[in-house]
């Protein structure tokens, strides 16, 4: 017969064959019960105190509002990249009508339904309020144009007029303010507005989902109907770094404030009873001044202080080491897991502990983190012009844009599909030796020209283009050489296949020859 075992003997032995982490224990928190739903988690209440933090936390700390300029600067800007395939004079006419519309329509009058930012300026601040909130909307207004939705508008208000949105509509609205379809499909958002005072929101309009372009971090869940900022797990240890900050620098200067101790022997009081008073500005010090305060008065008035002391007498300032040398590395840490909520090497923030080459490593390995949030974007601009702009400029016929499709035999989303946005460019750091790989890549047959253009922001069509014009203008040859290589003609002499031994020369060939080359 078994030995009976206790209840705590059971438990232990339970713990043992399963999964730790979801065992609760005195020595770890305690273990999450249950799963709910994302939008249970971060109700409208809880999204709006975490816009609000994240907002106040970036207006006060330096080093959250650089991570998010340094984001920005990476994925939000983009160059369009429009060409028609094939060399007729309708592809090149209609290549250049929608190359200029694209200048023209970036500009904030024509791209801005407020008439304030340009194109990439627009997509800069969409791509912040993702960051500080979680999602953003943008609305197709009429005339081809953009208006920005900051994720809090997109709510649904305590207070709804039954007459501007009726009660079915109402009950169809989530409390994210974004309404469903029985598949689960967005079919519209509850865009409001703010109160006078910019304290509450009422209700605006409803918005159909064909015309919100709405995009969002999304929290790698299928269920989540919002996104949530990345930052919110940056936000504690960000408050930890500049807690400390501030401490230790109020520590600094309270360590810059000097104080005396003195030592003396004997019963004698240490009073200035001879020589010059520490006097300020010829006025007599009072009789109930402490010495201390003579001494600080002195200090004032002459700047350095001569104590005329007794034989065994001592005087030594009082101050502190500070901050603790152990408190540098400490913040270096914090910070570098404030960081990694946009994925930002630590040597972007410090690049003087780090290699060249470590520099570029890190730098590979960020642009392939921005690549999905560029594409984001990307998917963004192209709702906005291939779905929808170039549709409103065949009708309008913008520059003779419809005309142009018509004569290249080309609809407006297939026009679309062809336009891409390139991410702007990287900057180089080594400009020779990437310049190095890049033709050794090119000799390998591995990459094109065009793609490594792309690389940095450029269109390599273009650039082919400009140089074209440029030479047929200045009547100059086109070639491409550095300085001491050998010339043209040499290189291609050395191209040309070899000869044989017995080969005879091209005038000593015979007339017998000719005639049967003939």
């Amino acid at each position: 017969m078994g030995k009976l075992r206790t209840a705590a003997e059971l438990a232990k032995s339970r713990t043992r064959l399963g999964y730790n982490s979801i065992e609760d224990s005195t020595r770890r928190r305690t273990t999450t019960k249950r799963t709910s739903n994302e939008g249970y988690v971060l109700t409208a209440r809880k999204r709006e105190i975490a816009s609000a933090t994240v907002r106040e936390d970036r207006r006060n700390f330096t080093l959250l509002a650089w991570m998010v300029r340094r984001h920005l600067d990476n994925v939000s800007r983009f160059t369009p990249h429009f060409r028609v395939p094939g060399a007729t004079d309708e592809a090149k006419a209609l290549t250049r009508i929608t190359n200029r519309l694209l200048y023209w329509h970036g500009k904030r009058r024509n791209f801005d339904a407020l008439g304030r930012h340009s194109r990439d300026e627009w997509m800069r601040y969409f791509e912040a309020c993702k960051i500080i909130g979680g999602d953003c909307g943008g609305v197709k207004v009429q005339g081809g144009k953009m208006q920005g939705i900051e994720p809090d508008r997109i709510a649904k208000p305590a207070a709804i007029d039954s007459k501007a949105v009726s009660q079915n509509v109402q009950n169809s609205v989530t409390d994210s303010g974004i309404a469903f379809n029985e598949a689960g499909q967005r079919v519209a958002f509850m865009v409001c507005k703010r109160t006078p005072d910019g304290t509450s929101l009422e209700f605006e309009r409803m918005v159909p989902a064909d015309l919100m372009e709405f995009d969002g971090y999304w929290p790698e869940r299928f269920d989540a109907d919002r996104g949530v900022s990345p930052l919110l797990t940056a936000l504690n240890e960000g408050a930890d770094v500049r807690e400390v900050w501030e401490w230790h620098i109020l520590k600094v200067k309270a360590a810059g404030i000097f104080g005396f101790a003195f030592k003396r022997e004997g019963s004698d009081e240490m009073l200035p009873t001879q020589g010059e008073t520490l006097e300020s500005d010829g006025a007599s010090a009072d009789e109930g001044t402490s010495y201390s305060q003579q001494v600080a008065n002195g200090i004032k008035a002459r700047g350095i202080l001569n104590l005329d002391l007794d034989p065994g007498d001592d005087v030594h300032a009082i101050e502190s080491s500070s901050p603790n040398p152990q408190i540098v590395p400490f913040t270096r840490e914090l910070i570098r897991c404030v960081l990694l909520a946009l994925d930002i090497p630590f040597t972007f923030y410090d690049s003087l502990t780090a290699s060249f080459s470590a520099r570029i490593a890190d730098r590979n390995e960020y642009e392939e983190s921005c690549e999905w949030k560029r594409d984001k974007n990307s998917d963004v601009l192209d709702g906005i012009y291939g779905g929808w702009l170039f549709t409103v400029w065949a009708t309008a016929n913008l520059f003779g844009f419809g005309d142009a499709l018509r004569k290249a035999k080309i609809e407006p989303e297939e026009a679309g599909a062809m336009l891409r946005w390139v991410p702007a460019g990287r900057p180089w750091l080594d400009r020779t030796n990437e310049m190095s790989g890049h033709i050794l890549a090119l000799t390998a047959g591995v990459t094109s020209t065009p793609r490594i253009c792309a690389t940095y922001g450029d269109d390599a069509y273009d650039i082919a283009e400009e140089q074209r014009e440029y030479l047929e203008r200045a009547g100059q040859p086109l070639l491409y050489a550095n300085g001491g290589q050998q010339a043209v003609q040499a290189i291609m002499a050395g191209m040309a296949p070899a000869k044989r031994a017995d080969e005879k020369p091209a005038d000593d060939v015979d007339e017998d020859d000719n005639e049967g080359a003939k």
